[in-house]
């Protein structure tokens, strides 16, 4: 990488490292913000017994609009394959570059109505064939076999649903073994399917997630296994699904206080089927009324919704019922995992598309009897941060927010990421003019309590900073707190404590 034409961009830690209490250390770090210069990639092959270096010709590639996403190396090390992209990953080439003559070809070019995902290497198999996963031939994530030229042979899984890890090949009998969702979409299960797209065989049984760690013949693998419900548990089975031992089961705690999940789903405006979970005080009365805390990340295929033990709430949230809130998480369509397809409506325009979705999964809620719809409020970190800041300031529906983290513009964030969904600044300022928390900070309402890390080196503290500015201007009140020595997570069990007490005080004082 040449990263000399990228900007520096500055973080200074104020606690002194030493003794001397007026010292700071100050980072710089190339970090290329949306619309910035990328570093200029190059792309050699070592020899490792003469030192000599031979470099790919990549010149059919302009140097400031080209990723190498992904590069590995054919089954017999013949030739070393990269992924190369646009700035804007509109498409993905798969290319093959011969070791002994540095000879080029480009096996296929995939698209996609928005943007194409980097996902894995190819998978080879002895006889030359590969293994390759994609989601944009579809809108799912499936498995395809090709031939070493590039030449599609076989699709072996598909539907609408998709694979979410691959763990490998047993050449031998010929079965491809993947964790998916094709049981359910908040739920991976362990699966199988021969090298010619027959017999495929879902192996685990129980209901809730399944993750799979297989030995290195593809004869047994070990199933760590948990639900909303149930606590984790560790099985042994044989490649065919057949139980050889339970290592270790978890029991439920009879002093666990906190109420017992349910998993929910929730119709949009439009017809789509959100997957929502609700927690309720473990004492709860359907003749009373309960304010509700929600929870949301929200960001392009990251669920929050899953059908899996504890999930990603944070044990502060997991206390909030026994203070007598319900606590609410519902996925917005393009944060649902169900296929890329759900996501395109981000393209070009992150937050409304979110925000309507989260307002419909609000609206359900205050259909229900025993929910007190004037006091409901949201928390979200990083994108969550943002889709909570974006919330506060592009409608009424939360009395209180909750934002850590938060990218306040996202012109401030990385080229990779946000150039992905959003295009450069130059070819979308529209968009993201529209999708600005610090454009719309003078439209606040309700309470905002904002968090970060003061040497944040992923969202930069440059965002809240902003933000604040913008409020400050505009003459909204609201709260700010500041993490010194954090970076994108507070996790200095000091400062972890007094965040969650922080948090925890915010909702009771005003929610």
């Amino acid at each position: 990488f040449d990263e000399s034409p990228v900007p520096k961009f500055t973080v200074v830690n104020h606690i002194s490292e030493t003794e001397r209490l007026s010292g700071q250390t100050i980072e710089n770090t190339s970090y290329p913000k949306s619309g910035d210069k990328n570093p200029i990639v190059t792309l050699g092959i070592a020899d490792v017994k003469s030192g000599s270096v031979t470099f790919v010709d990549t010149t059919n590639y302009k140097p400031e609009d080209f990723i190498i996403a992904r590069v590995g190396w054919s089954g017999d090390s013949k030739r070393v394959l990269f992924q190369a992209q646009n700035r804007e990953q509109t498409f993905l080439d798969l290319n093959a570059t011969d070791k002994a003559t540095n000879k080029t070809v480009t096996l296929f070019k995939e698209t996609s109505p928005a943007w194409v995902e980097a996902i894995d290497n190819a998978k080879f198999l002895q006889n030359g064939n590969f293994l390759w996963l994609s989601a944009a031939r579809t809108g799912f994530k499936h498995l395809y076999l090709f031939d070493g030229n590039g030449k599609l042979l076989k699709t072996l899984t598909s539907g609408k649903w998709e694979i979410r890890s691959f763990h490998g090949v047993d050449e031998k009998n010929g079965f491809a073994y993947f964790n998916a969702t094709e049981h359910s979409p908040i739920a991976e299960q362990i699966y199988r399917v021969k090298l010619d797209g027959s017999n495929f065989q879902r192996l685990s049984k129980e209901e809730g997630s399944h993750s799979a760690q297989f030995n290195e013949d593809f004869t047994q693998y070990i199933d760590n296994h948990s639900s909303i419900n149930t606590p984790p548990n560790v099985k042994t089975y044989n490649a065919d699904g057949t139980l050889i031992k339970i290592i270790g089961e978890s029991k439920l705690n009879a002093q666990d206080k906190i109420g017992k999940p349910e998993l929910l789903q929730v119709k949009t405006r439009d017809g789509f089927t959100m997957e929502a979970m609700m927690i309720k005080p473990s004492n709860f009365d359907a003749t009373k009324k309960y304010p509700v805390m929600s929870y949301t990340y929200s960001g392009p295929h990251a669920q929050s919704v899953k059908n899996v033990w504890r999930g990603d709430l944070e044990s502060w949230l997991l206390e909030l019922p026994q203070k007598g809130y319900i606590i609410w998480v519902c996925d917005n369509r393009t944060a649902s995992g169900k296929g890329v397809e759900s996501e395109y409506p981000v393209y070009k325009n992150f937050g409304e598309s979110e925000l309507k979705d989260l307002t419909d999964g609000i609206n359900y809620l205050k259909s229900l009897p025993y929910v007190d719809s004037t006091r409901i409020g949201l928390y979200g970190w990083s994108y969550g941060g943002y889709m909570t800041s974006y919330a506060m300031t592009h409608s009424d529906v939360f009395k209180v927010g909750i934002a850590g983290g938060t990218v306040a513009d996202w012109n401030l964030y990385d080229s990779i990421y946000t150039e992905r969904y959003m295009r450069t600044p130059q070819n979308n300022p529209e968009g993201y003019a529209k999708s600005s928390v610090v454009k719309a900070a003078k439209n606040l309402k309700g309470k905002l309590l904002l968090v970060h890390g003061t040497i944040d080196d992923n969202v930069h503290l440059q965002n809240s900073m902003q933000l604040v500015y913008e409020l400050q201007k505009a003459d909204k009140p609201f709260q700010m707190m500041f993490y010194p020595t954090a970076r994108h997570g507070v996790s200095n069990p000091l400062q972890v404590r007094h965040l969650y007490k922080t948090m925890t005080d915010f909702i009771l004082a005003n929610l």
